[in-house]
């Protein structure tokens, strides 16, 4: 018999068919169940005892009669035995599913432990309040990808309801929001979308946030079908290459429109294999040539995935999961990435295509930067390189090696970091690739700040920074503005370092579809910058750093941000904290919080 243990919403315990088993007699019990269930290696007795029991009498004798209680409301004798504690082949968790992407749509939304609120066990609230927030985050990851599912699929209705679900969780949350009204106009529901985009102004209005064009753009109803004609394919064709004529000379709205009239002809043309060759191309374009439409571009992409998909080609689907995965990560969707770059590789390997692996290898090792993993995206993006050199794909080369800089120099390696940096450079440089080149110029500045050279420093950020103005991208802009900042403050200026972390922030935060992790990166410039002349905003400021990180997945930034947190005396559990730095491969990360000891 199956039992499921279910902690989202309510806690509670079900059998198969949906009876309900005796529940847990404690609030504690519920909670070290939870503790036990989304633990990511086994706990000591000692360690559930501090944290759940640190005041009673005996706090191991209490364990033992929580960890009894869990055995019986879950009906398995055996559960939870030993020195240390695992539920090991125990029951079925929604919090598992959650987090693997198993748990179906229909049963994702409510809070962890809704309800549960144990006393006098601060090390639990603060572990209990990051798990909230991961599962927060999960939640509105996984209501997404069910809406584009649907949205792909044709089920119009179904995705409003799955759409609606996530718009209801966050009215803050504009990706959410712009989904929502992307389902109810592929619904037929304008007149729906049009109140729901006033109220979305409305709400936004109160908070004093600007709501973007995408969100406008997605509650219009689309343009007419297309007229009926002949050479559908050639016509398809033909716009197709315009099109990405008109992107590659730095014409994107033209070329956008030119794709979305090629994306119809090729519907019409009934060629699959061109359909989801127009789509990707289109949705690539949304995602990268203009500022603010990702969530467009994921729509058009996933519709290009089931077509590819259905048509067998394998190294185009390969593809157009690695620009979806792109477009999560960026967004702090390292899950779902982590699943499409799964099925990518899968795919790929059925195609010799090294250009397309070096791609793959290149986001993978992104995502894993992302997540502090720096060892493990190192090894990956070396590995894109040497794949891109021996395709003859320069630019790919330039790219793997700008964002191994990235990790090398938080892991510690500053002369290695500068190397893959000024590397970077020199391709970009011969490629004439200016677009990309802000990135290992900031890089570069960080470095050399790092290592005390500091004019140098302040050209390659000035560099940086100009060229990054021209080209308008809020990602470069916010860090060659935060490797400023840093230089003023090492000059001295604190009102000077001040003004440019905020000025990074603001233009790196400017646009709903930005870089999550560039964004953390200058908060935590900011937060560096409060520490040392503005102490009073050193707890606003970490406990910002903390939500926004814990939304997006960042658990480097999650840890700093408690790190600053206990350093103002702030938080009771700093055995967490360095159990959390400890995961991260940050030297400077892993001295600060071994320091709070």
């Amino acid at each position: 018999m199956t039992v499921k243990v279910r902690l989202l919403g309510p806690p509670r315990i079900e059998e198969e068919g949906g009876q309900r088993r005796c529940p847990a007699r404690g609030q504690k019990s519920w909670a070290l169940l939870a503790r036990l269930a989304m633990a990511e290696r086994p706990l000591s007795r000692s360690e559930l005892a501090a944290e759940l029991f640190a005041e009673a009498d005996d706090p191991l004798g209490a364990l033992r009669w929580c960890l009894a209680d869990v055995r019986r409301c879950c009906g398995d004798p055996g559960l939870a035995r030993g020195d240390p504690v695992s539920l090991t082949g125990g029951p079925w968790f929604d919090v598992r599913a959650l987090q693997d992407g198993s748990l179906p749509t229909a049963e994702i939304g409510g809070e962890l432990l809704a309800g549960v609120e144990p006393r006098n066990c601060p090390a639990f609230d603060l572990w209990l309040m990051l798990a909230r927030g991961r599962c927060a985050a999960r939640s509105m990851e996984e209501l997404r990808q069910g809406a584009l599912r649907l949205l792909a699929t044709g089920d119009f209705e179904a995705a409003v309801e799955v759409a609606g679900r996530a718009a209801a969780r966050d009215p803050l949350d504009e990706g959410a929001q712009e989904m929502f009204l992307r389902a109810l106009v592929a619904a037929g529901h304008p007149a729906r979308a049009a109140v729901h985009l006033a109220a979305c102004e409305s709400t936004f209005a109160r908070e004093g946030l600007l709501p973007s064009a995408a969100l406008r753009a997605a509650a219009l109803a689309p343009a007419a079908p297309p007229r009926a004609g002949l050479r559908a394919g050639v016509v398809a064709r033909s716009l197709l290459r315009s099109g990405t004529a008109a992107l590659d000379a730095g014409s994107a709205d033209a070329g956008i429109e030119t794709l979305r009239r090629a994306a119809e002809e090729a519907e019409r043309a009934g060629d699959p294999l061109l359909q989801a060759g127009v789509l990707r191309t289109l949705g690539s374009a949304l995602v990268h040539a203009i500022r603010g439409f990702d969530g467009e571009g994921a729509v058009v992409l996933h519709r290009a995935l089931v077509v590819a998909r259905a048509a067998g080609g394998d190294g185009l689907t390969a593809d157009i999961l690695r620009e979806l995965a792109f477009a999560d990560l960026q967004a702090g969707r390292h899950a779902s990435a982590a699943r499409a770059l799964q099925e990518a590789a899968a795919r790929a390997g059925a195609v010799a295509d090294s250009a397309l692996t070096a791609r793959l290898l290149a986001i993978e090792g992104m995502n894993e930067a992302d997540q502090g993993r720096h060892e493990v995206a190192v090894r990956l993006l070396d590995s894109s390189v040497r794949t891109a050199a021996t395709a003859g794909s320069n630019r790919q080369q330039a790219w793997s090696t700008g964002v191994m800089a990235r990790s090398l120099l938080l892991a510690g390696e500053l002369s290695r970091a500068r190397a893959a940096a000024e590397r970077s450079i020199e391709i970009c440089e011969r490629e004439r690739w200016n677009a990309f080149l802000p990135w290992p110029q900031a890089l570069r500045a960080h470095c050399l700040a790092a290592a005390g050279d500091w004019s140098d420093a302040r050209d390659d950020a000035e560099q940086s920074y100009a060229l990054a103005c021209q080209l308008g991208d809020p990602c470069w802009e916010g860090m060659a503005g935060r490797a400023l900042a840093l230089l003023a403050l090492h000059e001295g200026d604190a009102d000077a370092a001040s003004e440019w972390i905020v000025d990074a922030r603001r233009r790196c935060d400017r646009l709903p579809d930005r870089y999550v992790w560039v964004s953390g990166f200058v908060a935590l410039a900011q937060l560096e910058i409060a520490a040392r002349h503005q102490p009073e905003l050193v707890l606003p400021l970490a406990c910002r750093l903390h939500t926004d990180a814990v939304r997006a997945d960042l658990p480097e930034f999650v840890a700093w941000a408690l790190v600053y947190q206990a350093e103002a005396g702030d938080l009771p559990n700093l055995g967490l904290v360095q159990a959390m730095a400890g995961q991260i491969t940050n030297p400077a990360l892993q001295a600060r919080a071994a320091a709070l000891a």
